[in-house]
C-alpha cells in the first residue's frame, strides 16, 4: 500500500492520474464531484470511476435483496415488536419507537461496522436490555428474510463480496479519508490482493497510523497566515459583522452544524443551509404549522340528550403561533387586525376553540371587548370568523382521512390544498419533490410488509400520517434558481470541501458549545464500555472533528472566524480556538460593530435605510382637549387604583387604549379564570339564597353548590387545560364547597338578628361624584351588598389578595360616603372572613375629590412616585422611566 501526504493550503487533487484504470474514492460526493469535474474527458477511452465510499461498498457487496431505507425500515421494526414487549416498555403506537428503532439499526450496524460479536463488561439492567433487543433482532431478521429485505444500514455482507463491478481497473485510490472502520480495513486488505492501494491524505505524515488506518493526532502546520478571529457575543452580534465582510468579500461560508443555523430561515434569500432541502420551504413550513394544529387537538366525548357528542378542541396557542407566521397568515389572507382580533382570544385566556365557538355570538363579544359594533366592524369580524372557519375547516377534513391513499388524495387535490401559491421563485422543483415525497408515502401501502395503518397509528391515524409526509418531505434536496438575484449564501458545513482550496472562508457559530460537538451519550453503552469493545471512543470523534475543522480553515488563503463568547448566556470560547490563538500567539480581533448597531445595521443590510441611530426621551406626557369625550372621567374601582398608583400608566390604558397584548398562555391554573368561576358560583348562590336569607336562613343544604361549580367550569371549559381537570375535581371543589358553606356560616353570625332587607349578588351602579372643570363619574359592580335594619354591609369575593380600597371606593358609590357600610373581604381559598370596616387610613370620600381635582388640575400624566411600581409594570419599553427625569 502506498501513502501519500500533502500540505495545508496545496491541492491534493491536481496530482490524480485519471488513466482509465483507477477507481478513485473520496470522502464525500462535495470532493467527489469537484475532482471529477476537473476530469479531461477522453474520447477514445474511458475515464476512471469517481466515487464515495459508501458507494464503493454497494458496488463490492451488491445485495440480491430489496434495500429498504428511511421508515420503511422502522416501520418493519415497530411490527418486529413482540406484544409482552411493547407492553414492557409501554409502546402503544409506532411514534413511540421511531427513535429506539433508529437506535437499535444503528447499534447493530456499529457492531457489525466494528466486528463486534459480542459485547463484554455489560451490568445486570444491560444485559437485560440486549436480550430484549436480540428477541426483537431475531422477529426482524425473520420478517426481512420472509419479504427479501434487507435495511440500508445492514447492506454490508463480506459474503457478498463480488469484484464484478471493477474487473476493468487495475488501482483504488483513497483520496481525503482520515478514519476506517475495521470492516472497511478489512475490505482494503482483500481488495490489496487484487489491486493496487493507494491513500492520498492532506496531514503530517507522523499524524496518520497506517497500520490501523486511521488519524491518530493532529500537528498544527508552522504558519497560520491570512486567518483572523473575530470574538461576537450571540448569533445577531455574528450576523451584523458578517454581513459587513459579505459587502466587500466573496466568501464561502461555513458553520460546525449549518442545519441549525438561523439565518436561512428569517433571510432565505441571503443564506441558505448547507443542504438545499423542502424544510427550508415555505411549502414544508406551512404544513408544518397546520400539523402542529392538528396533532394538538383534543377529542372528547359527552353524553347528550340525543347520545354521545364528539367534541374537538383546536388549541388557541397553536393557532396563533401559525397566524403569526407570515407562510400561514398570507395562505389564509389574514391581515393584521385580523390577527389581533385572535389576540383577543389569547388575552380572554380561551386555551381551545372549537367550531361551536366560532359560530355562536360570544366570538364577536370578545373581539369587540365591550366596544360598540358598527357596521365596518360587523364587516371585518364576519370575514375574520370566515377565515378561521376555514383553517378549522381544513384539518377537520385532513383528520378524517383513514389511510395513505387518502391523504394524498386530499393533499393532490387543488381545491383543498393550493400548494402552488406556497412556491417560491427561489426554488425551481419544490412542488416536484413534493409530489415525490407524496408518491412514496401512497407507495408504502403497496409494500408486501403493508397491513393496515391502524397496527402502527391506532384509531385514528390521520395525524401520525401526516407526519410520516412531512418526515418524507423533509431531507429532500430541492434546486435554486439559476438567477443571481435569487442565488443566496450556502452555510456549508467544516468536512464539506475540508480538502478543497478557498480564496476566502468564513466560520461561523463557533463555541465551547458547538466545537467541538455535544458527546451524544450512547443508548446503551457507556463511554468506558465503548472503549473496552473496541468501538469508536468520544476522543477519536473529537480529534477527527479537529482535524476537519483545521483542514478547512488551513486551506483558506483568507479566512476570517466568529468565536462566540457570552457569560451571561453561558457561552465559552472553543478549546480548539484557544488552542489555535495560544499555539501562533494571536490575539482576537475586536469586531467593528457591536451590539448596539443591530437596528441601524440590520436596516442597512435589509432593507438600504440609513444607519442613523435615534434616541427617545419622553419625560413628561401633556394632557389634550379631547383626552376625555364628553369632558367626562369615567372610572371603576380599578381605574381609580390606576389613576392613584400612577397617572401616566392610566392614559395609556385608558385614555390611549395602548393594550397589552399577552401572546402566551400559561399552561398552569389561571388566577383570573379562578376568580371568575367563584364569583358566578357565587352569584349563583346569594341568587337562590337571597329570600332564606331575608327570613334568617343562611344554611346551604339545599344548594347544590357541586352542580352550580359543575355549570361554571362547564362554561369555562375553553378557558381551562384538561391537565388540569383532576385538580379542579379533586381539590380546588372540595376547598370552595366548604368555603362557601363556613362563609354563609361566618355572615349569619355577622348580621346576627337585625332583619335583612336588601340581599343582592353582583350589584351595579353609576353616580356623578363631582362637576369641575370635567365632570367625574363613579361606576361599579358589588359582589355583594346587605341592607340590615341596623347596618349595611359590602362584601368582595377574592381568590388572592384583596385591596380595602377598592371597599371604600363601594361605600362612596353607594352611600355617598366611606364608613356608611361594613366591609368585608372573603377569601375562597382559605375561607377566611376579614372585617376591614374599622381600619387605619381609609379611603375617604374627601381624599378621592382632592386627588381627583389635583389630577383635573395638572396639565401633564405624571409617572409613579414608587420604584417597585415600574419594576411590575407592563408598559415598561413604552414609558421608559427615568427618575432622574421627574422633577
Amino acid at each position: 500500500m502506498k501513502f501519500t501526504y500533502g500540505e495545508y493550503g496545496k491541492d491534493i487533487l491536481k496530482d490524480l492520474n485519471d488513466d482509465g484504470k483507477s477507481v478513485f474514492v473520496f470522502s464525500d460526493n462535495t470532493l467527489k464531484n469537484f475532482a471529477e469535474g476537473r476530469a479531461v474527458n477522453n474520447f477514445f477511452r474511458r475515464n476512471s470511476l469517481y466515487t464515495t465510499m459508501s458507494s464503493m461498498l454497494e458496488y463490492l457487496l451488491p445485495e440480491e435483496r430489496l434495500v429498504i431505507r428511511e421508515e420503511k425500515r422502522t416501520l418493519l421494526f415497530y411490527r418486529a415488536i413482540p406484544e409482552d414487549l411493547k407492553k414492557k416498555h409501554n409502546i402503544n403506537s409506532y411514534y413511540d419507537i421511531i427513535d429506539l428503532g433508529e437506535n437499535f439499526l444503528k447499534f447493530y450496524r456499529e457492531l457489525r461496522e466494528y466486528l463486534i460479536k459480542d459485547l463484554k463488561n455489560l451490568q445486570k439492567w444491560q444485559e437485560e436490555y440486549l436480550q430484549d433487543l436480540e428477541i426483537i433482532k431475531d422477529n426482524y431478521m425473520e420478517l426481512l428474510n420472509r419479504y427479501k429485505y434487507i435495511p440500508q444500514d445492514w447492506a454490508s455482507d463480506l459474503n457478498n463480496y463480488s469484484l464484478d463491478s471493477f474487473e476493468n481497473y487495475e488501482k483504488f485510490v483513497f483520496v481525503d479519508i482520515s478514519f476506517f472502520t475495521p470492516l472497511e480495513k478489512k475490505i482494503i486488505e482483500k481488495l490489496s490482493e487484487t489491486f493496487e492501494i493507494e491513500f492520498i491524505l492532506q496531514m503530517a505524515e507522523d499524524d496518520f497510523c497506517e497500520k490501523k488506518l486511521k488519524i491518530k493526532k493532529f500537528t498544527f502546520p508552522e504558519k497560520a497566515d491570512g486567518i483572523e478571529v473575530i470574538e461576537v457575543s450571540d448569533e445577531m452580534h455574528q450576523l451584523i459583522n458578517l454581513m459587513d465582510i459579505m459587502k466587500e468579500n466573496k466568501i464561502e461560508l461555513f458553520s460546525q452544524i449549518p442545519e441549525n443555523n438561523i439565518y436561512p430561515i428569517f433571510a432565505p434569500r441571503i443564506f441558505t443551509g448547507h443542504k438545499n432541502i423542502l424544510k427550508n420551504t415555505d411549502l414544508y413550513r406551512f404544513m408544518e404549522l397546520q400539523y402542529e394544529i392538528l396533532s394538538g387537538i383534543t377529542e372528547k366525548i359527552y353524553q347528550g340528550e340525543n347520545g354521545k357528542n364528539k367534541i374537538l378542541y383546536f388549541p388557541s396557542q397553536t393557532i396563533l403561533k401559525a397566524l403569526e407566521n407570515s407562510i400561514f397568515s398570507d395562505y389564509y389572507s389574514f391581515s393584521q387586525e385580523e390577527i389581533n382580533f385572535f389576540m383577543k382570544i389569547i388575552e380572554n385566556e380561551y386555551q381551545y376553540i372549537t367550531k361551536d365557538f366560532i359560530d355562536k355570538d360570544e366570538l364577536p363579544r370578545i373581539i369587540l371587548d365591550r366596544k360598540k359594533i358598527t357596521e365596518d366592524t360587523e364587516e371585518k369580524i364576519s370575514g375574520f370568523i370566515e377565515k378561521l372557519s376555514r383553517i378549522i375547516e381544513d384539518i377537520c377534513q385532513i383528520r378524517k382521512v383513514s389511510g395513505a391513499g387518502e391523504l394524498i388524495k386530499l393533499m393532490e387535490n387543488k381545491e383543498f390544498f393550493k400548494f402552488t401559491n406556497l412556491d417560491e421563485d427561489i426554488y425551481i422543483d419544490s412542488i416536484n419533490k413534493y409530489f415525490e415525497a407524496l408518491s412514496e408515502v401512497k407507495s408504502l401501502e403497496m409494500l408486501e410488509m403493508h397491513t393496515t395503518w391502524k397496527d402502527y397509528f391506532g384509531e385514528n391515524p390521520a395525524e401520525p400520517l401526516y407526519k410520516l409526509l412531512l418526515k418524507y418531505m423533509q431531507l429532500k434536496e430541492v434546486k435554486l434558481s439559476s438567477r443571481k438575484d435569487l442565488t443566496p449564501t450556502k452555510i456549508k458545513s467544516f468536512g464539506e470541501e475540508g480538502s478543497c482550496l478557498k480564496e476566502t472562508g468564513v466560520y461561523i457559530d463557533i463555541s465551547g458549545k458547538t466545537l467541538p460537538g455535544k458527546n451524544t451519550r450512547d443508548f446503551l453503552l457507556t463511554e468506558i464500555q465503548r472503549e473496552e469493545n473496541g468501538l469508536l471512543s468520544s476522543e477519536e470523534k473529537r480529534l477527527h472533528e479537529k482535524y476537519r475543522f483545521f483542514q478547512s480553515l488551513f486551506n483558506c488563503k483568507k479566512a476570517w472566524v466568529f468565536s462566540m463568547k457570552n457569560e451571561e448566556n453561558d457561552l465559552d470560547t472553543s478549546p480548539f480556538i484557544e488552542e489555535f490563538m495560544l499555539n501562533y500567539k494571536l490575539q482576537t480581533t475586536r469586531p467593528k460593530y457591536d451590539q448596539n448597531d443591530l437596528l441601524s445595521m440590520a436596516r442597512t443590510f435589509f432593507k438600504g435605510s440609513s444607519s442613523a441611530k435615534k434616541e427617545i426621551t419622553i419625560n413628561s406626557l401633556p394632557k389634550n382637549d379631547g383626552d376625555f369625550p364628553e369632558e367626562t372621567i369615567r372610572l371603576g374601582s380599578y381605574d381609580y387604583s390606576l389613576l392613584s398608583l400612577c397617572p401616566y400608566k392610566f392614559y395609556l390604558q385608558k385614555v390611549a387604549s395602548l393594550e397589552y397584548q399577552t401572546r402566551e398562555l400559561e399552561s398552569k391554573l389561571s388566577p383570573r379564570i379562578i376568580g371568575i368561576i367563584i364569583h358566578e358560583v357565587m352569584e349563583e348562590v346569594a341568587n337562590e339564597k337571597k329570600d332564606d336569607v331575608k327570613k334568617g336562613d343562611f344554611s346551604l343544604d339545599r344548594i347544590d353548590i357541586v352542580g352550580l361549580i359543575r355549570k361554571a367550569l362547564y362554561k369555562r371549559r375553553l378557558q381551562i387545560p384538561f391537565h388540569l381537570d383532576n385538580y379542579y375535581k379533586e381539590i380546588m371543589f372540595p376547598v370552595f364547597i366548604e368555603g362557601i358553606k363556613g362563609f354563609y356560616k361566618m355572615l349569619g353570625k355577622v348580621i346576627g338578628d337585625q332583619n335583612v332587607i336588601s340581599f343582592s349578588g353582583e350589584k351595579s351602579k353609576k353616580e356623578k361624584l363631582m362637576d369641575e372643570n370635567l365632570k367625574v363619574i363613579l361606576s361599579g359592580r358589588i359582589d355583594l351588598i346587605i341592607e340590615g335594619s341596623q347596618d349595611n354591609y359590602i362584601l368582595d369575593y377574592k381568590t388572592g389578595q384583596g385591596d380595602p380600597r377598592q371597599l371604600d371606593f363601594y361605600s362612596i358609590l353607594y352611600y355617598g360616603e366611606e364608613n356608611k357600610a361594613k366591609k368585608y373581604i372573603f377569601n375562597a381559598w382559605n375561607g377566611k372572613l376579614e372585617d376591614f370596616s374599622s381600619r387605619k387610613n381609609p379611603l375617604t370620600y374627601g381624599d378621592m375629590k382632592n386627588q381627583l381635582r389635583e389630577f383635573i388640575s395638572t396639565p401633564i400624566y405624571k409617572r409613579t412616585e414608587k420604584h417597585s411600581t415600574c419594576s411590575r409594570c407592563e408598559y415598561q419599553q413604552v414609558c421608559r422611566m427615568r427618575w432622574e427625569d421627574e422633577k
